[in-house]
């Protein structure tokens, strides 16, 4: 119940009025604009109440039994604050949350009225809130209790009575807990009917709570009792115009829509609305509502492949787990647990938690639901986990009649139980043998899946259907089915908030890729190398966003460039603060950029929302590799089943081998042999060497192996391919045009004397051997408005930096370079941009790095300049000495290649070998080209 009440500027409004009534136009009375100042503008005043025993729609709150309720206030600072009950008025004292204040108040009988005045100087808000006595009623007490204790039918009775009562606030309140048994006891449309009654009933009573109570209870039964998403999607629609009116109702409306975004699948909108859920939550004192959501959050994590951030969310959940719990929250804590305990198994992830602590879990979890906390759904789902389990374990047999178990307790459960169902059944027939029976499972499980909006499911069927398909030798189906699950992976994975783990979030299903060219290497290599090409670009291809603007409508391309422009708007905003920043004390530092941090944070949920626009078009699936060019190698690396494949393509064919894994600490030379010695032919023959590793082997320097008793650079040029789709040939663009300029950015922060000293190398090295206008921009010329002009523009072809590098944020999305001012050019600026420079060279640390965490291509400020257009960029894979990048650079700049038409490859490599000449123990290696 937010109602803020500027008391002062309303008051003063009716006055005012009157005023202007008494003036003419013909008044010539002297000062007669000024004889009436303006009001001061409203105190702003932020108040809510929770702990109601029912919000009212007078508005009015009806207390609790126990006639306590919890009261959050914001003022701005200074401001006094007094909470009165009648006249009787005090300051309210409580715990700082959330900028403002939550106290615990109670209200003795016969208090009629909460209120709340704020003062600041001459301003003053206030706020009101009629208070109406409890009214406890023990036959409606009685009855929930028996429910709540599994005895339906003598719940069901006492109701009956109930609903005949002539008092219709009884009759609402009795019709929604009969629905809740109807629901238990399997009858499903005539629980749907009475909610829907009982909804009705409590909104012409002006009973807000208990409305939203059963229509939280109509959501569940419509999602999980028959995948009627549409219509639960509408259950709180309906409710949304009423939470302004109640807080604890915004704050579960929040969850709840949170809820049904995970079960599409839609995990960006899920994460959105749980964070609100449970700041809302902290700000009401809502502690167990926030552990709920908590936990949720948890799951989610371990759904984008955040599984240790996960496992923390998790462990403060149980540190902050009430003892006295009620059983079925204390069932959904262990299912939890086991949960997380499978996921890490299933991924390999270093985590404490094994088999047996999911076992240990789900069991604990079974005997709640077949005691303490009744649930035909609940009790079957848990046999269904300890199937899950078991199969992890080995035990087919035991996973077995734990999945009979289930069926039997539940004969008709809901699609999303039926797919875990038929998933560990397609399992266990695999393994038996059976592929034919096992195909028709997978089969069904699609068709479920597909009907109730299980995309994670879809998925999994499709590759089930697959590996049936392979088993049975139907090679021209299973390619169909790894295919269709790739493309479902695709789709799934824009569903994913850019920051938030798309990279892991991919990796946790990179089983189906691995599968996939397994399978292929065996059948089609030259199609198996596409496959692992597509499969480590995929999260880059879907940031590739330039080609796909024009495939939008009007209507869309307008939310496309609206986002852009919010985007652009906000971020040229929060740089000009962040100019003065130099000038604040340490707390008032602190403050300012706190209170930054949440504007950046919608800063990138608006980049974001322009990804969601573009998501729209389909994404470049179809569209061609860059090709091979003549002369070329390109080496490609892709974990399969067991070990790696390799892939040398030319442009006269394709070399498969299958590799072994590499030991836990490899040398070069252990490497070299894994890497290069089964394309030991096309190495020789190559005259440029393009390289495409996956996850963990894009960490190596594969340009530095020794070789033949050199490095490979030393064979040929070497280039570190994104391979991202529809971009055409990577030879070297034409010389550049006479009107062609570079922009060269030195040492923003001014604390790198080497960094200016290149910089004026690299510019003079620009105007006389590369006939290239230069655009200096050096120190306090480096602001965030000026590099970015630079970028943007059509006539720039190069973009030098010379300074600092950064890396750092989930994804690599917090990356970028410092600018001047307190400026900062980061990874999601680079994407923004329309347009950038053909060559980009970053003379700066870890400006090539991407998350450890990313098992196939990831993000990093280089590469997100490849993914906007660049044609090549030189940048460093880790921090990197001032002197040495002096060295490289003045190298670079002076090769031979470097004349002409711009060829970084070469370059790179021309510089890489006299550098390693002069001093063969410098990190010559920490510099690579990145290229489409």
């Amino acid at each position: 119940m937010r109602r803020p009440r500027p008391a002062r500027a309303s008051s003063l409004f009716p006055a005012l009025l009157f005023a202007l009534a008494l003036l003419t136009p013909g008044d010539t009375r002297p000062n007669a604009t000024a004889s009436a100042p303006p009001p001061p503008p409203p105190l702003p005043l932020d108040v809510e109440v929770a702990g109601c025993g029912a919000v009212l729609a007078d508005p009015a709150c009806e207390l609790p039994e126990d006639r306590t309720l919890r009261i959050w206030v914001k003022a701005p600072p200074g401001a006094r604050i007094e909470a009165a009950l009648d006249d009787d008025a005090a300051p309210l004292d409580g715990a700082a949350i959330q900028g403002g204040t939550l106290g615990r108040i109670e209200v003795p009988a016969p208090t009629r009225e909460l209120s709340v005045t704020a003062t600041l100087g001459d301003r003053r808000a206030s706020f009101r809130l009629p208070i109406r006595p409890p009214s406890p009623d023990p036959a409606l007490k009685e009855a929930e209790s028996l429910r709540q204790a599994g005895k339906l039918d003598e719940a069901a009775a006492r109701l009956t009575k109930v609903v005949s009562d002539p008092d219709p606030t009884r009759r609402a309140k009795a019709l929604g807990k009969l629905a809740r048994i109807d629901r238990a006891q399997g009858r499903i449309e005539e629980a749907i009917g009475r909610f829907e009654d009982s909804m009705r009933a409590h909104r012409a009573l002006g009973r807000i709570s208990d409305e939203f109570l059963d229509g939280f209870a109509l959501y569940y039964t419509l999602t999980y009792h028959g995948r009627r998403l549409a219509e639960a999607r509408r259950v709180l629609d309906r409710l949304e115009p009423l939470a302004d009116r109640h807080p604890e109702g915004r704050v579960l409306l929040s969850y709840y829509a949170g809820l049904l975004s995970s079960e599409t699948g839609d995990l960006r909108t899920t994460l959105r609305l749980l964070r609100a859920s449970a700041e809302g939550a902290e700000r009401l004192g809502l502690a167990m509502h926030r552990l709920d959501v908590l936990q949720l959050e948890a799951d989610m994590l371990q759904i984008l492949g955040r599984g240790a951030e996960g496992e923390a969310r998790l462990a403060e959940v149980r540190a902050s787990f009430p003892a006295d719990a009620s059983p079925c929250r204390t069932a959904s804590m262990h299912t939890s647990v086991g949960w997380f305990a499978l996921q890490a198994i299933a991924r390999g992830d270093r985590s404490e938690l094994r088999i047996e602590d999911a076992h240990a879990a789900f069991s604990r979890a079974l005997a709640l639901h077949q005691g303490a906390c009744p649930d035909p759904e609940k009790l079957a789902n848990a046999l269904t986990n300890l199937a899950l389990a078991e199969l992890f374990g080995g035990d087919a047999a035991q996973a077995a009649a734990y999945l009979a178990r289930a069926r039997r307790e539940r004969p008709d459960p809901d699609a999303r139980l039926v797919v875990w169902l038929l998933d560990i059944e397609g399992r266990i027939t695999l393994g038996r043998g059976d592929p034919a029976r096992a195909l028709r499972i997978y089969e069904r499980m699609a068709d479920i899946a597909a009907a109730g909006v299980l995309p994670a499911s879809r998925f999994r069927a499709a590759l089930g259907r697959a590996e049936a398909f392979e088993v049975l030798g139907r090679v021209a189906a299973a390619k169909t089915a790894y295919a269709e699950a790739e493309a479902l992976l695709d789709d799934h994975s824009l569903l994913v908030p850019l920051g938030q783990g798309r990279e892991t979030f991919l990796g946790r299903f990179d089983e189906g890729a691995r599968r996939r060219v397994d399978f292929l290497l065996r059948h089609d290599p030259a199609e198996a190398a596409m496959a692992a090409r597509r499969s480590r670009a995929r999260s880059l291809a879907a940031l590739r966003w330039q080609g796909r603007i024009e495939a939008l409508g009007p209507e869309e391309r307008a939310r496309w460039e609206g986002a852009i422009l919010s985007y652009r708007r906000e971020r040229d905003a929060l740089d000009h603060e962040a100019r003065g920043d130099w000038k604040l004390a340490a707390d008032a530092l602190a403050r300012a950029r706190a209170a930054r941090s949440a504007r950046e944070a919608k800063l990138e949920a608006a980049l974001d929302q322009a990804l969601v626009v573009l998501g729209r078009v389909e994404v470049d699936g179809g569209a061609a590799l860059p090709p091979v060019a003549p002369g070329e190698l390109l080496l490609v690396y892709h974990p399969i089943r067991a070990g790696w494949a390799g892939f040398a393509l030319t442009r006269e064919g394709v070399t498969a081998r299958r590799l072994p894994a590499p030991s836990a600490s490899p040398t070069p030379e252990e490497l070299s042999r894994l890497l290069l010695d089964p394309f030991g032919d096309a190495l020789t023959n190559a005259r440029r060497i393009r390289l495409a590793p996956y996850g963990e082997l894009d960490r190596i320097d594969v340009h530095a192996l020794p070789w033949k008793g050199a490095p490979l650079l030393a064979r040929a040029p070497v280039a570190y391919a994104v391979d991202l789709p529809g971009r055409g040939e990577s030879a070297p663009v034409p010389a550049v045009e006479q009107a062609a300029w570079a922009v060269v950015v030195a040492d923003p922060r001014r604390d790198l004397p080497a960094a200016r000293r290149e910089a004026e190398l690299v510019a003079g090295a620009l105007e006389e051997r590369g006939g290239l206008r230069v655009r200096r921009l050096w120190a306090r010329e480096a602001t965030l408005g000026a590099v970015r002009e630079g970028l943007e523009a059509p006539g720039a072809v190069l973009f030098h930096y010379a300074g600092h590098g950064f890396f750092g944020g989930r994804d690599g999305w917090e990356s970028g370079l410092p600018l001047a001012e307190g400026g900062f050019l980061s990874v999601r600026d680079v994407l923004s941009l329309p347009r950038v420079p053909a060559h980009v060279v970053l003379s700066g640390c870890d400006t090539a790095r991407t998350a450890a965490e990313a098992r196939a291509e990831g993000l990093g400020l280089a590469q997100a300049f490849v993914v906007v257009g660049a044609r090549s960029v030189i940048a460093a894979t880790r921090p990197i000495d001032d002197h040495m990048a002096q060295r490289m650079m003045a190298a670079l700049y002076g090769s031979p290649s470097a004349r002409g038409p711009i060829d970084a490859v070469a370059a790179l490599r021309d510089a890489a070998l006299a550098v390693r000449a002069e001093d063969a123990a410098s990190d010559w290696a920490s510099l690579r080209v990145l290229v489409p």
